[in-house]
């Protein structure tokens, strides 16, 4: 009897333990405790661990230490709020600050700049050249005699300008000696020469070399421009992958959370089957180690979170310890669609990219460059032909004031006859470089075309990967909804509804990984047709904090009656 009681008492201790931890497995160690008389089924109002977990808004703002667990580092973490940005952005807005901030593009924007200058320096030979002179000289001449010779000493001085008149004056003196060194007397006169002119050319005919180089030009003014267009298509790719991976990055970190949640009860759990003796203290350890695992992938997660803030800041051309907030436009754990671009067939969007591809026209451009520049060089032996005409009006004498003018009129031939090889060599370098140009369209023609294949394959498994973890998670919910029925009856185990709950989690995690997962092959797709910064309007403007899915009721199952 005494060891009887010893018994009873043990399982009465490990009854309330149980109860105390986990009410619904306290109630049913009660129940076979004590068997419940036979009744007609009723429902019970037994509770449940914990509810169906959901994931919170995104805000950005927390409260969680980085590190999780551990000892937290101070002054690493998400960053600031800068004052001339938002704390929360929108995708388009988002790439609206990298258009305006991006050094990439200003550079861009420069070589435009440096090809438009060149095709205007090009042109200019075409144009009329015009020159204006003025001069002003003035001669000064000294005679000295002796009584052994004479030595005449001359000195010159001019001044000359461009544009106006000047006055100059001259001095001289006696340099040579008679061989009586003595000088008796000496005289000099000042003569002064002035003038005016202008003078005009102009070139007839060349041939077209001139006409060629204009036209290479241009093709290379618009060829940066096409790398220009590209650059911006590449800062929004940019902007929108890394506004996309920090979305995901934040969403882990909440999945991964919840996946601790779920161990530690799993592990609450086996500690109290130790104490109530119908589990082996060894197994501890054993529950320890998810959890463990668990809070690893936290403290992975945080990193990969602030790693991910960072790029999203850095692509915007904004300081990396800068902190915003990327709005959620991807409904997760609803019923809502995605909204999304249609997704057409390889040949539509083929013809689409080679049409919008800024990069593909570029190759275009380059080859018509070189084609161009084939031209001017097969050109180097043609004659040129250049009309001339000048007028000038000048002055000589002791005073200003003779001017006699002057005109002409001519045409200038020049005919090349040997150039040492130089058209040959230029005639061959320029077709090797059309060789070159063609073989740069045939290799973006075929990227472009790779592009768009992978693209599309992983948008279409994207968008199938969505549609069968929504099922899964679907299921997921379901699974639990009926794991908790069957709890609240009595008729199922607690590690059973733990371990639908790990299910629930792992459906979360999944989803989460496939709705941005989409989204990223979404801008990949735009990105490879050339139209990511002109997408549908839709994109962007769904709301950050979607409603979780409600699941419809289950029928509350009955309790078998006891025999």
């Amino acid at each position: 009897m005494t060891t009887r009681r010893i018994a009873l008492a043990a399982v009465a201790a490990a009854t309330f333990s149980l109860a105390l931890i986990y009410p619904a497995a306290g109630a049913r160690a009660q129940g076979r405790a004590k068997p419940a008389p036979t009744m007609a089924p009723q429902k019970l109002t037994q509770p449940t661990p914990y509810p169906i977990a959901t994931l919170a808004p995104l805000t950005g703002a927390t409260t969680l230490p980085y590190p999780a667990y551990g000892t937290p580092v101070p002054g690493v973490d998400r960053g600031r709020v800068a004052p001339d940005v938002g704390a929360t952005l929108t995708l388009a807005q988002a790439i609206a600050i990298g258009f305006a901030r991006s050094p990439a593009l200003a550079s861009a924007r420069a070589d435009v700049g440096v090809a438009a200058a060149a095709a205007r320096l090009a042109g200019s030979g075409l144009l009329p050249s015009v020159a204006g002179s003025v001069s002003l000289d003035q001669a000064h001449s000294q005679v000295g005699a002796s009584s052994g010779g004479t030595t005449v000493t001359t000195t010159t001085t001019s001044t000359g300008t461009g544009i106006g008149t000047g006055t100059g004056t001259g001095t001289g003196s006696t340099v040579g000696t008679s061989s009586s060194n003595a000088i008796r007397g000496s005289s000099g006169a000042n003569v002064t020469s002035a003038g005016v002119g202008a003078s005009l050319r102009q070139l007839i005919f060349d041939g077209g070399r001139i006409a060629s180089s204009v036209r290479a030009a241009r093709r290379s003014e618009t060829s940066f421009a096409d790398a220009y267009r590209r650059q911006l298509q590449t800062v929004a790719f940019n902007v929108a992958s890394s506004y996309y991976n920090y979305l995901s990055s934040e969403r882990t970190v909440q999945v991964d959370l919840e996946i601790v949640r779920q161990d530690q009860v799993q592990e609450n759990l086996v500690r109290a089957q130790v104490r109530a003796g119908t589990e082996a203290p060894a197994q501890i350890a054993t529950a320890q180690l998810p959890t463990a695992q668990a809070r690893l992938a936290v403290v992975r997660a945080q990193g990969a979170e602030i790693g991910a803030a960072a790029t999203f800041a850095n692509a915007m051309g904004l300081d990396a310890n800068v902190r915003v907030q990327p709005v959620d436009d991807a409904p997760v754990y609803t019923n809502t669609p995605l909204s999304s671009i249609a997704i057409p067939t390889y040949d539509d969007a083929f013809r689409r990219a080679i049409a919008l591809r800024p990069d593909y026209d570029a190759s275009l451009q380059t080859l018509a460059q070189a084609k161009e520049n084939l031209r001017t060089a097969q050109l180097g032996l043609t004659p040129t032909l250049a009309g001339t005409a000048s007028v000038n009006d000048n002055s000589t004498g002791t005073n200003l004031g003779s001017f006699r003018a002057s005109q002409s009129l001519g045409l200038a031939l020049s005919i090349p006859i040997f150039d040492q090889g130089q058209t040959r060599d230029n005639t061959a370098q320029a077709r090797a470089n059309i060789d070159r140009a063609t073989a740069g369209v045939q290799t973006t023609q075929l990227g472009v075309a790779l592009n768009i294949k992978q693209t599309l394959a992983n948008f279409v498994t994207a968008f199938a990967a969505l549609a069968q973890t929504r099922q899964e998670y679907a299921t997921a919910i379901s699974n639990v909804r009926a794991t908790q029925a069957q709890y609240r009856a009595g008729v199922t185990t607690l590690p059973l509804l733990l371990n639908a709950q790990v299910q629930l989690a792992q459906a979360q995690s999944d989803q989460v990984t496939s709705v941005y997962a989409l989204r990223q092959a979404e801008q990949s797709y735009l990105f490879a047709v050339g139209s990511n910064y002109d997408t549908s309007a839709a994109i962007g403007t769904r709301p950050p904090a979607p409603t979780p899915v409600v699941p419809a009721p289950l029928p509350h199952p009955t309790v078998p009656v006891a025999r």
